[in-house]
């Protein structure tokens, strides 16, 4: 049974905390202020990031579709029976074998992912040759038969992420890990309130690096150090290397992460590990925003995402963790 409380889960502490955690309750509201009394609730990083690894996860549930099993898509979905999840199955990916992960309408607790996670330890079992993992809000402009196609001209055992063009602003874009410019300060009351009120917890949890975009805005505010291509809303792995990844790490996707971030750390990882990317003349499009929305207190809860990517990288031991060669 789904709905607005999960059932609890246990990790290697015992129980996690009450569906009712304050703690929680304040950080998925919508009301700005008091997104802001939850990171005000934290005295420093090392309290935020524990209570990142003590929430919980909620409770997926798993629904398949028949289908060529060469490439299996996993798609994490609210719910199962809803439009989205329909039209990814009869129209979108239409013919391959597909994993929805059903999280539940209104899941306070829900972790993408974990949900990617559980989708992907499936697809496992089938032994495909790629893995996609997609939103379910996407617009089909090809059939799948073109991406399918593509993907055997390119070598799995050699090729780890698979990118599509043309690019988007929401798959296969380039970002960077930067750092702020020390000019903020004299720009920061032109920003809008919820801005100045991210830069100030970027300041109060001491975040040296996190991710951003190319555009001029992010120029002004940020010192790129380096770029890597990103994709967010699908994507498309080799599940050689996943397999890899996951008898390296114990996981793919980096669960400590509350539905932003983890893609970006992803790409990452795998960029730095040494597998190869290539290109894919596939079309498809996202209906950006339409699960999580696109708002100012959306945009607060987001800075969860920078601290801990910032303590990954500040790690010393976070390079040697991610090598996960072909």
């Amino acid at each position: 049974m789904y709905g607005l409380c999960c059932p609890l889960e246990q990790n290697g502490k015992g129980l996690f905390l009450s569906p009712t955690d304050y703690r929680n309750n304040y950080f998925i509201s919508n009301n700005i202020e008091r997104i802001l009394e939850f990171y005000e609730g934290f005295g420093n990083r090392e309290e935020l990031i524990e209570w990142m690894r003590e929430r919980p996860k909620g409770l997926p549930y798993v629904y398949e579709e028949e289908g060529d099993r060469e490439i299996i898509a996993v798609i994490p979905t609210a719910d199962f029976n809803g439009k989205l999840a329909l039209t990814c199955r009869e129209e979108v990916f239409k013919g391959v074998h597909i994993i929805f992960v059903e999280s539940g309408v209104g899941n306070n607790y829900f972790n993408y992912a974990h949900n990617c996670n559980v989708g992907i330890m499936k697809t496992i079992e089938y032994n495909p040759k790629w893995v996609v993992v997609s939103n379910d809000d996407m617009v089909k402009k090809e059939e799948i038969s073109v991406l399918r196609e593509a993907l055997r001209s390119i070598d799995p055992s050699k090729v780890g992420i698979v990118y599509f063009y043309p690019n988007t602003d929401y798959h296969s874009k380039e970002i960077s890990v930067s750092t702020v410019r020390k000019i903020r300060s004299a720009v920061n009351p032109l920003l809008p309130y919820s801005r100045r009120k991210a830069f100030n917890i970027l300041k109060k949890f001491k975040v040296k690096f996190f991710l951003s975009g190319d555009s001029f805005k992010d120029f002004i505010f940020f010192i790129r150090k380096f770029k890597f291509k990103n994709t967010i809303s699908i994507k498309v792995y080799s599940a050689e290397m996943i397999k890899k990844f996951i008898s390296r790490l114990g996981y793919f996707y980096d669960e400590m992460y509350v539905n932003c971030g983890e893609e970006g750390d992803l790409a990452l990882r795998i960029q730095r590990s040494g597998w190869g990317g290539e290109v894919a003349n596939f079309k498809i499009w996202p209906l950006i925003g339409s699960s999580f929305g696109n708002s100012d207190s959306r945009y607060l809860r987001d800075q969860v995402g920078n601290i801990y990517f910032s303590k990954k990288l500040e790690d010393e031991g976070y390079a040697l963790q991610v090598l996960v060669t072909p």
